[in-house]
């Protein structure tokens, strides 16, 4: 049954006045109050409703289920066995139980009868605070009853002592829910904070440091000790801007942010010991009780030491705009300061100048002493290119053994050409590397400039023409440039992208000129030697074309080429005479450098099918010492193979006997230098023919014009003569028909 007129239920006191009761019940229900009035738990309450109420009411249990998030949850019980845990408005929304909930009235029900529950008899009492009911008394009994009105009016006192107690309660459990959250947030922020990588503190409007995290302390090398100290003096602040390169700027920025509260900052500060901090600022704001913001209450600063991360970046800014090797400026920053001294020429009545150099003879020393030596050369010579030059001047390392510098304030050429002879006079010095003394000297081209709209790139390829020059002139000099230097250069140009295509076009054509055997006097060998027909140039010398080939890397096919055609012909005249017609073949440096020369010839020769016998390769003293170890091991190839070596020019080159015992060796030319001079020659020449033909190589000798010629070289013993005495050099079709008239007859 419902009562209710209970949702007009009188105060507690009033209640109490209004209830007739005994003395026992009195006691009882003080002793409640007064368990109430403890703050003990919800489950001590229960045990005390339990004890005290049980005389009165004849119940078998009671529990109490409060009412949270529209649900009712059991919250104390005195027994296990309670019905339910937990009960949502929303699964049993029939339910009268929510009646008494929303209109705050008991419930008591007599359930015999009914076998599906244990319970047979129960009371439900709202526990009211005010007009406004937080849960639910809950007494059941297990045998069937009638509840007397004595009964149901003890019932709804407690429920009205108890409302109040429940609300204490639940008030002093949210409390501590949030002081506990409360507690767990202040916990892991500082968890956070003594975990970040970042040094965190938080610095007050006056300056002073209020609080900061270990990796703080870490970062500003407070210690135990020092923090102890700085910490009871309230020095810390002081402590930390002590290390600081820049401490008044520190405080500005305090205090500029101050005046802007909201604001956000982020920056850089070094410090004296040369470490790098990047620092961050938020405003710190303290919530108001009602959760609102209020007033800044200092400001949160972090630190993160990013030393190595500036010290990476200023190695890649330094490699994208410095020599690696010499640490000299590179082509980059060259071009920023070449195009900056231009824009200054607006402004001033003076020139600039640019000098281009190339190391001489870098790549014989690099390539016999080792790359590393070759570095250690490099560094050297920057070192003394910097000692060389004016204040304000800069020099650049392009590449390779490839410098530049850059004069500003020239107001004459002869100003640029004092700074080119300085450098040329610095570099005269031998240079000591690994154990070795080592001479250079520089080919520079020089280019004054006093335009300030021409490009830089047209600057820089004037001054590289000029070196050129400088080289092909000799070397170890310099050579200014003129408008004459660019026409030849755009000549030279020209040449290179016309002998790009000469072979295709079949502007190269193979020349033949014999050797003839001076023991029978005959021809039995030939010399290859190329020509090429430029379609507007006419005949192109190999000396004007081949450093050309070799510079670009043409000389490749350019050789390869040339050696098939030799061995070819080789083969037709050997048929053709019926006598072993041998083919001398001049190989460059660049051929040994870029190719397997071993490799490649025996394909020749296997796909020709020719004896190896039948082949020579010439190769020219300079070509020999450029790489000697390697040009060693594929000349004991090539004598594997039975192919014939011959040294070309002797006495043009390194003018050396002794690398003659060095090399395997078959032949020996004489260089036509020295046949042309014979009167004072000869001494010389039979000196290398004695060595020679001790070193069980033949001689040749070339350039023979006279017969007075002939007959010197043949006293002193050569085997070998060619010159235009026999034959000038021929086409193909011309030598044939000279080859065949000269079997038939001796030619001396």
């Amino acid at each position: 049954m419902f009562d209710s007129d209970s949702a007009n239920t009188p105060p507690p006191a009033q209640s109490l006045a209004n209830f007739s009761t005994s003395k026992a019940e009195l006691e009882a229900i003080y002793a409640i109050v007064r368990a109430i009035n403890a703050h003990s738990s919800q489950q001590e309450v229960i045990d005390v409703l339990a004890k005290e109420l049980r005389p009165f009411i004849h119940f078998d249990s009671l529990f109490i289920s409060l009412l949270r998030d529209n649900a009712l949850e059991v919250s104390a019980s005195s027994r296990p066995d309670h019905g339910f845990n937990t009960v949502a408005r929303e699964e049993r929304p029939d339910e009268r139980l929510w009646e008494v909930i929303d209109q705050r009235v008991l419930w008591s029900e007599d359930l015999w009868g009914h076998d599906k529950t244990r319970v047979q008899a129960f009371i439900n009492v709202p526990l009211c605070v005010g007009t406004r009911a937080v849960g639910v008394l809950h007494l059941d009994y297990f045998s069937p009853r009638q509840w007397t009105e004595a009964e149901l009016s003890l019932a709804r006192l407690i429920g009205e002592l108890i409302g109040g107690a429940v609300e204490s309660t639940e008030l002093l459990r949210q409390r501590d829910e949030r002081e506990r959250a409360h507690a767990e947030s202040v916990a892991l922020l500082r968890a956070i904070q003594e975990a970040t990588s970042e040094g965190i503190c938080l610095v007050s409007e006056k300056g002073e440091l209020l609080s900061y995290n270990r990796r703080f302390a870490d970062l500003w090398q407070l210690d135990d000790k020092t923090e102890n100290f700085h910490r009871e003096n309230g020095t810390v602040m002081s402590y930390v801007l002590e290390q600081l390169a820049d401490p008044d700027e520190f405080l500005l920025k305090i205090a500029a942010l101050w005046e802007q509260p909201s604001a956000l900052a982020q920056d850089e500060i070094t410090l004296r010991d040369g470490r790098v901090f990047e620092r961050y600022s938020a405003p710190a704001i303290a919530p108001a009780t009602d959760g609102s913001l209020s007033r800044q209450i200092g400001r949160v600063w972090t630190f993160s030491d990013i030393t190595d991360r500036k010290r990476t970046e200023y190695q890649l800014a330094h490699q994208a705009f410095y020599d690696v090797v010499t640490g000299l400026p590179n082509r980059v920053l060259f071009g920023e300061r070449l195009n900056g001294a231009l824009k200054n020429l607006v402004r001033s009545r003076r020139s600039i100048s640019v000098l281009f150099l190339d190391l001489d003879r870098f790549k014989v020393i690099n390539d016999s002493l080792g790359h590393e030596t070759g570095d250690r050369l490099l560094v050297q010579v920057a070192t003394r290119l910097r000692d060389s030059l004016r204040p304000g001047d800069i020099a650049a390392r392009f590449g390779g053994d490839e410098f530049v510098v850059l004069l500003e304030d020239i107001t004459a050429i002869e100003d640029a050409v004092h700074v080119a002879e300085r450098i040329a006079a610095a570099l005269n010095s031998p240079f000591l590397l690994a154990g070795h003394t080592v001479s250079v000297t520089a080919s520079i081209g020089i280019v004054i400039c006093s335009d300030p709209h021409e490009l830089p790139d047209d600057i820089l390829r004037k001054a590289d023409v000029a070196m050129y020059r400088a080289k092909n002139e000799g070397k170890a000099r310099h050579q200014i440039f003129s408008d004459s230097l660019s026409k030849a250069a755009m000549e030279e140009l020209q040449l290179e992208l016309d002998l790009t295509v000469a072979l295709k076009r079949g502007e190269i054509e193979v020349y033949y000129q014999p050797l003839v055997d001076l023991t029978n006097n005959r021809v039995e060998a030939f010399e290859a030697l190329m020509r090429w027909h430029h379609p507007t140039r006419g005949s192109v010398q190999p000396e004007d074309f081949v450093p050309v080939a070799e510079e670009l890397g043409l000389i490749v096919p350019i050789g390869e080429w040339v050696l098939r055609e030799a061995c070819q012909q080789a083969k037709h005249w050997s048929e053709q005479a019926g006598i072993p017609i041998q083919m001398h073949v001049n190989l460059s440096v660049r051929q040994f450098e870029l190719t397997n020369m071993p490799a490649q010839l025996s394909r020749i020769l296997r796909e020709i099918d020719i004896s190896p016998a039948q082949l020579l390769v010439e190769i020219t003293e300079s070509a020999l010492m450029h790489d000697a170890k390697s040009t060693t091991r594929q000349l004991e190839e090539l004598k594997q193979l039975g192919i014939g070596i011959s040294v070309d020019d002797f006495g043009t080159g390194y003018s050396s006997l002794a690398y003659l015992e060095m090399f395997p060796l078959d032949l020996l030319k004489i260089d036509r230098a020295f046949v042309a001079r014979m009167e004072r020659s000869e001494t010389l020449v039979r000196a290398v023919t004695s060595l020679g033909q001790a070193l069980g190589m033949e001689i040749a000798a070339e350039g023979i014009e006279s017969r007075a010629q002939l007959d010197s070289i043949r006293s002193l013993g050569v085997r070998w003569a060619q010159g235009f005495l026999f034959s000038e050099p021929l086409p193909a079709k011309e030598a044939g028909n000279w080859l065949q008239k000269s079997v038939d007859r001796m030619l001396l």
